[in-house]
């Protein structure tokens, strides 16, 4: 196989960046925007309004492949929905208590995406993922693609869109402590928040800080040639050490025993891990599959499973994947690699 490694970087490694002296932890409204009292839009240069300040950490939402959307800032695990008319379905209506009721059937094991820790989102965090440059839903567009009847939270990511004049809103678990049978909602229309009676009806998306003992990343394969099929693959997978380790140092059987081929085909498969920056922790994997014939096609290539170190879950983009591919002459195939990600 030969050794051309395309370094086509699929994700890039992300930390949340640090405020600079004076900037504001919490996340940006999202507006861009300035209006002045008459309602009439105006350059925002000098008028002290939220656009012309854009304070705050920018919104980083991030689509885990397993149905979940994970702020990047608030290491929060939001719930998609979906328009499948199951548990997911974004048009389902909820008093607070049957909202709550939603969250223990999320709970029951194995668990929506494998956690087990769904709550109801207090009013702040709910209010995390609302942007305010948006409308009619106001919530941020991660919430808002692909969203067509019939589909999955595999395949889209849902919010119900309010008819003018709606005050329909998603329920948090905040109460209102002037009325204490009304708990707060973010209204849908607007990302206004508004106290409304614990017998009304609301929408419900659910909200988790994940418990990961261990993270099983799939590497899945594309190539530029929809129809090409490769002889040698090998995924190149760069990890964070202080949030994942894999067993061993430089060790093959250490390493293939949490490996898993998930193309369906027999060859040499082979795992190794190495220290890429000489600091003394293997930081990265190489997973490779070699057979006598072209047949390796785009899609899943292989499950690689690390034990969870760190205080905090890892997130999909802490992971970069590349690839080196060839066909059956030892010619390099031109493609990518990209990783998802679920904790157990």
């Amino acid at each position: 196989m030969t050794k051309r490694a395309l370094l086509l970087i699929a994700t890039l490694i992300f930390t949340p960046a640090a405020a600079s002296h004076g900037e504001s932890l919490l996340p940006r409204s999202g507006q861009k925007g300035c209006w002045n009292t008459a309602g009439a839009r105006v350059n925002c240069n000098g008028t002290g309004q939220d656009a012309a300040a854009s304070a705050g950490l920018k919104m980083r939402l991030i689509d885990g492949g397993n149905g979940t959307i994970t702020d990047a800032n608030t290491r929060l695990v939001w719930e998609k929905l979906s328009r499948d008319g199951g548990v997911h379905e974004r048009n389902t209506l909820y008093t607070w208590d049957q909202a709550l009721a939603k969250i223990a059937t999320l709970n029951t094991p194995p668990c929506f995406a494998n956690v087990c820790t769904w709550r109801l989102p207090n009013v702040k965090e709910l209010q995390s993922i609302v942007d305010y440059e948006r409308k009619q839903p106001a919530f941020a567009k991660q919430f808002l693609r692909k969203c067509q009847p019939g589909c999955t939270v595999a395949t889209c990511s849902c919010t119900p869109i309010p008819a003018a004049g709606s005050t329909s809103g998603f329920w948090s678990s905040t109460t209102n402590r002037i009325a204490t049978s009304e708990a707060f909602q973010v209204l849908n229309m607007t990302g206004a928040v508004a106290p409304v009676a614990k017998s009304a009806t609301g929408h419900v998306r659910a909200v988790a800080e994940p418990v990961c003992a261990r993270a099983i990343v799939t590497v899945n394969v594309s190539y530029d040639d929809p129809l090409a099929q490769g002889a040698g693959v090998t995924a190149i997978l760069d990890y964070p050490t202080d949030l994942v380790s894999m067993p061993g140092f430089g060790s093959s059987s250490s390493v293939l025993e949490r490996l898993t081929n998930l193309t369906g085909q027999s060859g040499i498969f082979s795992g190794g891990d190495n220290d890429s920056d000489a600091d003394g922790t293997d930081d990265r994997l190489q997973i490779g599959l070699v057979l006598g014939s072209p047949s390796i096609v785009a899609g899943p290539f292989a499950d690689a499973e690390f034990d969870c170190v760190g205080p905090d879950a890892p997130l999909v983009s802490d992971f970069a994947c590349a690839l080196d591919a060839s066909d059956e002459n030892g010619d390099a195939i031109t493609g990518g690699c990209v990783a998802g990600l679920r904790y157990e």
